[in-house]
């Protein structure tokens, strides 16, 4: 598997299938194989580029010289960079945030991009959803406080409790648990910079005239739901699905209906297209 030098931090990221690029962006504490399913999928017809984000899985953690987010989006960017033509891109949650963000400062080298349940909580106090600020304000103070104090597995139980459901933490296996606890010092790190936008505000993400794809869970959490809300209301034009009897984690809960989200929406952005044409029978750029 492939790796990229970023800001002197190494970067493990998959790079599988030939055709158009589609570069993707993973849940916090997961990493790039929660894409495996839609890369199995499309890699027939797309160059799937899938990195884990810093601190998981196989890729540095955040040294702190600068912002976390910005040493993230200096990844996204050097991916986009490495298709070499207009891409593609797929969040979700944490991901979709770093994403979201990545098409506002790349926007004419975006070719579509689809957000499930991205977590730009800054939007929620700018749009008057105090309660749901409040909600997911209290969730992120819990995991910093728990982390600082040298308790990550009770920050772990918090945070997987919000977002899959209470005592989930304690229902998964040994080897998941110890993969999530690893990760609470990195997601101690993301929560500060959920709350700020990164160049990406209202009317920034408004301006953008690019395909979006909105995609939320029927069971998630208000807070999620809320921003998809907005971004509904900032992108009256975008496509709206909606994951029948799933929470916040539905692309690994309930990957056959949004992978079949995903691959509709991008295979109909790609139909016809010269952009599509142009990439018949090439077999695209490696590194």
């Amino acid at each position: 598997m492939p790796h990229i030098t970023v800001r002197n931090l190494d970067v493990f990221y998959r790079d599988e299938g030939e055709g158009p690029p589609v570069l993707l962006g993973h849940s916090s504490t997961g990493s790039s194989g929660q894409w495996r399913n839609l890369i199995e999928r499309m890699a027939d017809r797309y160059r799937l580029l899938a990195p884990d984000h810093l601190g998981y899985g196989r890729t540095s953690s955040h040294r702190g010289a600068v912002s976390l987010v910005e040493d993230e989006l200096a990844i996204m960017t050097a991916l986009v960079d490495l298709a070499d033509e207009p891409i593609h891109l797929v969040g979700h949650s944490y991901g979709g945030s770093l994403l979201a963000r990545t098409v506002v400062r790349l926007p004419g080298k975006v070719r579509s991009l689809t957000l499930i349940e991205p977590t730009l909580f800054y939007l929620l106090q700018a749009f008057g959803r105090a309660t749901e600020h409040q909600e997911i304000k209290a969730v992120a103070d819990r995991v910093v406080h728990y982390v600082d104090a040298g308790e990550p597995e009770e920050a772990s139980r918090g945070f997987i409790g919000y977002w899959v459901g209470d005592g989930a933490f304690d229902q998964m296996d040994e080897r998941t648990q110890e993969g999530i606890v690893r990760g609470m010092p990195k997601l101690r790190s993301e929560w500060p910079e959920a709350f700020e936008p990164h160049d990406a505000k209202a009317d920034a993400l408004a301006a953008l005239q690019v395909p979006v794809q909105l995609i939320c869970a029927t069971d998630t959490t208000s807070a999620a739901r809320s921003v998809i809300d907005i971004l509904r209301a900032i992108w009256p034009q975008a496509l709206y699905r909606e994951i029948a009897g799933a929470g916040h984690m539905s692309p690994v809960t309930h990957p056959d209906a949004v992978n079949l989200a995903i691959a509709t929406f991008i295979d109909d952005k790609d139909r016809g297209t010269a952009h599509g044409r142009r990439n018949e029978g090439r077999h695209p750029r490696r590194p």
